[in-house]
């Protein structure tokens, strides 16, 4: 279910990029997530001088990775803002996203979560245990853009923020986060952390 979702997904993404395209239109591809096979692209149009919206996609294809399951997808749109003329420099961004996900929840990235205390969900897992649900995300952006010339740059960026979800929790194949006395469609969880970053190879298309 999640392939079919994220190829609906990518061609929204590659039907938005083909739409006419606004001057100094940039698209990106994360090279830092590309490492990992995990494709991250993503197309930002400025507004003004010292603004833009972008729209990037996130999506792992992976049945599973070192044994354990990694299908994930996120979409981001964002409004920025660049401290220096023509988007270039420091800038902050906000965003809200949405996200599926079949894996274990990274712990290591969580900044906050008030359910950490009696929570499995927040310690080492097991081998073999993940969860699977859908989350949104509502947070910023800090980041950097440099230009290497007119048309190539490169952006290093790192996003978090509050993340809700709602996911069903197993270990293989059978549920273990609930129990017959407790049993729910779905579990939930509220966490802060970082969900985003990386560093984009920048590209500012042809006739901008």
């Amino acid at each position: 279910m999640i392939k079919k979702h994220a190829i609906t997904l990518v061609t929204a993404i590659i039907c938005f990029i083909a739409m006419p395209l606004h001057a100094q239109t940039e698209v990106k591809f994360n090279m830092a997530t590309a490492a990992l096979l995990i494709p991250n692209v993503g197309i930002e149009i400025p507004i003004s001088n010292h603004s833009s919206v972008q729209l990037d996609v996130l999506a792992s294809f992976w049945d599973s990775f070192n044994g354990d399951p990694l299908q994930i997808i996120q979409v981001f749109p964002e409004y920025r803002y660049y401290l220096k003329p023509e988007r270039s420099g420091a800038f902050v961004g906000g965003h809200i996203g949405f996200g599926m996900f079949t894996m274990q929840k990274p712990g290591y990235l969580v900044l906050y979560d008030k359910y950490t205390v009696g929570s499995p969900y927040n310690k080492k897992q097991a081998d073999g245990s993940y969860q699977s649900g859908r989350a949104t995300f509502y947070g910023l952006t800090l980041g950097y853009k440099h230009w290497l010339n007119d048309r190539w740059g490169l952006e290093l960026f790192v996003g978090g923020g509050l993340s809700q979800s709602n996911y069903k929790g197993y270990s293989r194949l059978e549920r273990v986060d609930v129990g017959e006395e407790n049993y729910r469609d779905f579990n939930g969880s509220g966490e802060v952390l970082l969900y985003r970053g990386g560093i984009m190879l920048v590209y500012k298309l042809k006739g901008s």
